[in-house]
């Protein structure tokens, strides 16, 4: 049996189990509180010169107390860490505890993540149907996993298996190497593992069981990145186990010999700690060791990295969370918003031209058809539904009462006086102008023109009930003053639903669950 084969099939039984945050604990900074103490303090000439006689502490010396205080797994006196990288480490860190993970890009649609402070769901999927499974960020090590003195940012769940982030460098800027997420119904799986058989210290194995045919990808760590060394897959028939390795065999194993791969035959030959005995700490105990490790390289240059507290505000009656305080308007208007877009209230829209917005569960929306919008068209306090087909008229929906609302459709409106012009046709036309009380709306005006083919045919105004005939030349001056009165609706109202962050000033983060987590509003 091959040895390379032996260490990479070694790994199937050597998932990563790490405890639970040991008792390694930043040393405190806080003053003393003393207080009504007096002391007389005598120092004699002797003893003065005894204390002069205290060797200072090295540099060398300081940095490998710092390392000593954080979980590292690996050789610390190789350790050739800058204090600029534990700074970038250390802000990653913050950065993911205030929810604000731009340093890996955000996370995809899949993830419903506020903040590595807290739990957060994953919605996965094997290929056949969907699963949710919850994960958290709660333990981090730096790891010299290519053993050349450069550590990696570790951090991962205490909650699932397999569920991890691994941040190395490029170009001297920290960034992300790999994420994994064992999330395929414990079919496949990722696991680290301690390899010391062919010079190098830890690989990655991913490996899927697919009944009688096993795929296994192997990793390896070098220069801050991650990249795959080998793929093999074992293939079963009526001889045992054939390994392939780029579609050539290399080994053949009886059932017995396979199975006896799965069994724990770890040999940890190293001198320092094994990965598997490593113990984590938290997230904001790493950042305090870091900024230790920064301080004791740079001789006290490096400005330490602080955590700021973020409140993740649940709105109750909501599907908002906001990070930090939101104006209450601004909620308000989200939530009216997120229920007709997530099918929690109905829109009344059947057109089939227009793509349907309809019942929960079944909710498409055409985009480069609609815009919408929330505002409260009458300011008194109370939040209306617009949606508008692209270009052509807008709809009004009362907050409660959705399609039993719908009036014409409005072309333009008086934002001083409170009244809304709607527009039926362009041959024949009817415009009519509505005043709107908070429950309902009434014509005030209307006119009917009949301008077949371009040309003139007569028109009618009615105002207050009365009902009388216009010449053209009335028609085109009531026409101009209104137009020039009224404004588009669509113009400042309505939301383009690809554009909804910047429409509200807002940074939705998280969508995919049907709720929203603002992370920023203005």
């Amino acid at each position: 049996m091959k040895r390379k084969t032996v260490a990479l099939m070694m790994a199937l039984t050597l998932t990563v189990s790490l405890s639970a945050c040991g008792d390694k604990t930043p040393v405190s900074t806080e003053p003393t509180d003393i207080e009504n103490v007096e002391e007389t303090i005598e120092v004699t000439t002797e003893q003065a010169e005894e204390e002069e006689t205290i060797p200072e502490i090295s540099p060398e010396e300081k940095v490998q107390s710092a390392l000593g205080e954080m979980p590292y797994y690996g050789d610390t006196a190789k350790c050739a860490m800058t204090a600029e990288q534990a700074t970038a480490f250390a802000q990653l860190i913050a950065d993911g505890l205030a929810g604000d993970f731009g340093f890996r890009g955000g996370y995809d649609e899949r993830f419903d993540i506020v903040s590595w402070r807290e739990a957060f769901k994953i919605i996965s999927s094997d290929g056949i149907m969907e699963q949710i499974a919850e994960t958290d960020r709660v333990y981090v090590m730096l790891a010299d996993f290519a053993d050349n003195g450069k550590p990696y940012l570790y951090v991962y769940s205490s909650l699932a298996e397999g569920s991890f982030e691994i941040y190395g460098w490029v170009e001297d800027n920290a960034k992300l190497a790999f994420h994994a997420e064992n999330e395929d119904m414990g079919s496949g799986s990722y696991n680290l593992y301690e390899d010391d058989s062919d010079g190098e210290r830890i690989k990655m194995l991913y490996s899927y069981m697919g009944g009688m045919v096993h795929y296994y990808n192997e990793y390896s760590f070098s220069d801050g990145v991650i990249e795959e060394s080998a793929q093999m897959e074992a293939i079963h028939d009526v001889d045992g186990w054939h390994m392939y390795e780029k579609d050539i065999e290399i080994d053949v194993y009886t059932e017995e010999e396979y199975q006896a791969l799965w069994e724990n035959n770890h040999n940890h030959t190293l001198s320092y700690t094994c990965f598997y005995d490593m113990t984590p700490c938290t997230l904001e105990e790493m950042v305090n060791y870091l900024n230790a490790y920064a301080t004791a390289v740079s001789d006290g240059q490096s400005v330490p990295v602080e955590i700021k507290k973020v409140d993740i505000l649940k709105h109750d009656g909501t599907g908002i969370t906001t990070k930090g305080e939101v104006a209450q308007e601004k909620v308000n208007s989200l939530e009216i918003l997120r229920q007709y877009m997530n099918g929690e209230k109905e829109t009344g829209i059947d057109y089939d031209v227009y793509a349907y917005v309809g019942d929960p569960g079944s909710v498409t929306v055409d985009s480069d058809g609609f815009y919408f919008g929330v505002t409260d068209i009458n300011n008194d306090g109370n939040q209306e539904f617009l949606v508008s087909y692209k270009n052509v008229y807008t709809d009004i929906y009362l907050p409660s009462v959705s399609k039993d609302a719908l009036i014409d459709s409005v072309i333009g409106v008086n934002w001083s006086d409170g009244t809304y012009m709607t527009d039926n046709g362009s041959v024949r036309m009817q415009v009519k102008i509505y005043n709107y009380n908070g429950s309902a709306f009434s014509v005030i005006r209307e006119f009917y023109i009949d301008n077949l083919s371009g040309g003139y045919y007569g028109g009618t105004m009615t105002e207050n009930g009365v009902t009388r005939e216009i010449g053209e030349e009335e028609f085109n001056s009531i026409n101009n003053d209104w137009n020039n009165t009224y404004t588009d609706f669509g113009v400042s109202t309505h939301l383009d639903i690809e554009n909804i962050e910047n429409t509200f000033q807002v940074k939705i983060d998280v969508q995919s669950s049907g709720e929203w987590f603002v992370t920023n509003a203005e």
